[in-house]
């Protein structure tokens, strides 16, 4: 978009750097990622309740996560090879719809028995992950690379204003109608969702387009998980993936952790807490998102803005091995995350813009599930093995900070081929 077009535009056109034609697919997609994660993000913190009461016990449930992706993975492979996008997207929302109300059938008189609630912890890990991961590779379809430069952060604002007021319905109503009203309002959240894509999938751009990203991808349900391990550019988006989730999850079990020691279990404090931690999250998030996050990448270019998250948190890492309380080891993942869902989130989306259909559906949700799991179970079991060993979160937080330095030539050399094939792409 010319200078001059930006002038004539509105000025909220202006400060998005939305183009003619593309505010209605850009409303629908904000409003579609706003109601997806309304839903799970109120979902949410009775996951973080279960997960304070069974802390010592989180690397079996990400273990029992990780199989679950590698099962379903082949699944949603099939799907995806044997059905148009209009009937596989819809249908994967309606079948996580129906779970929904078989859980809150489980939990309309509280916390039922322990291996329920486990089976719920698992259940919403595997549920975030694929729905999210659907999302985002369904804007990947119908945006091109330049558009998503300028919108994705825009398109995951929806998703953070979502995941705002998720947490704050939570914190005020989940005393007068418990963790079944929660779930049923969840399942209502995401049939909205559902209607959005739909819509959207009817109006995803021109006519050739369209009919390009309705036809079936073909291949075999394996195809994603080939394609990951012969790809250097997918390759190095796992090991950043990796790197990540070590992070991410020493900060998830250590919190687990405090908060089991310093909150008690009794009523809904535990889940409050998680609750008002995610509202402060994703309010951050969201004004990166909406506000930042485009202006960010086109004044430093992907590859240093990719940089940024593991060289601040190399800092945080440190303040945590120099000085650990509940509250501040809290404030460094709501930097994390805040940085992960309002920065890196979008970031990693753009860089299925530059791949094939067949690599944005089948190797994005390989990566974005059973590899994804698979760091998480990895990074769960050395959290495991390092405090078995007697090791303090202090002394793990200072172990920390050499993965920082790793990580960001991992984010180097990752924005480095992204620019390089979003250029050989814009030549085609």
């Amino acid at each position: 978009m010319s200078e001059a077009e930006i002038q004539q535009g509105s000025y909220l056109g202006r400060v998005l750097k939305v183009e003619a034609g593309e505010w209605q697919r850009l409303a629908i997609a904000f409003l579609y990622f706003f109601l997806l994660l309304t839903g799970y993000f109120l979902l949410r913190p009775i996951r973080g309740a279960i997960a304070a009461a069974d802390a010592h016990n989180l690397q079996w449930l990400y273990t029992a996560t990780f199989i679950s992706m590698v099962v379903l993975v082949p699944l949603f492979g099939y799907l995806v090879s044997h059905f148009k996008r209009r009937y596989f997207l819809p249908g994967i929302y309606l079948f996580f719809i129906s779970n929904l109300l078989v859980f809150a059938w489980l939990f309309k008189d509280g916390m039922p028995d322990i291996w329920v609630q486990r089976g719920y912890y698992v259940w919403l890990s595997v549920f975030n992950l694929f729905v999210v991961s659907i999302f985002w590779s369904f804007m990947a379809d119908i945006f091109r690379a330049e558009q998503a430069r300028r919108l994705f952060g825009t398109i995951a604002a929806g998703g953070s204003l979502g995941a705002v007021f998720g947490p704050l319905f939570t914190s005020i109503v989940a005393d007068s109608i418990g963790n079944g009203g929660l779930m049923l309002a969840g399942a209502g959240l995401l049939l909205f969702a559902t209607m959005a894509a739909v819509w959207l999938g009817r109006h995803a751009g021109s006519r050739g387009r369209s009919a390009r990203a309705e036809s079936i991808i073909g291949g075999s349900i394996w195809e994603g998980a080939v394609k990951v391990f012969s790809s250097k550019y997918l390759i190095f988006i796992c090991l950043l993936m990796l790197a990540h989730n070590l992070t991410a999850t020493f900060l998830y079990n250590g919190l687990a952790v405090l908060v089991s020691e310093a909150i008690p279990a009794e009523g809904s404090a535990r889940t409050i807490f998680f609750s008002d931690l995610n509202l402060m999250v994703n309010l951050i998030a969201f004004v990166l998102q909406f506000v930042l996050t485009s202006r960010i990448i086109a004044w430093l270019g992907m590859p240093r803005t990719m940089v940024l998250m593991p060289m601040l948190l190399a800092a945080g890492m440190v303040v945590l091995g120099s000085s650990l309380t509940l509250v501040l080891f809290a404030s460094v993942q709501v930097a994390q995350r805040s940085m992960n869902y309002g920065l890196i989130g979008p970031i990693k989306e753009m860089l299925f813009t530059v791949v094939d259909r067949a690599t944005k559906y089948k190797s994005k949700n390989f990566i974005d599930t059973v590899v994804y799991r698979g760091s998480d179970v990895t990074a769960s079991w050395i959290f495991k093995g390092l405090t078995v060993l007697g090791l303090s979160l202090s002394q793990i937080a200072f172990l920390f900070v050499p993965l920082m330095a790793v990580w960001m030539v991992i984010s180097w050399n990752v924005g480095k081929m992204y620019t390089q094939l979003a250029r050989e792409r814009q030549l085609k």
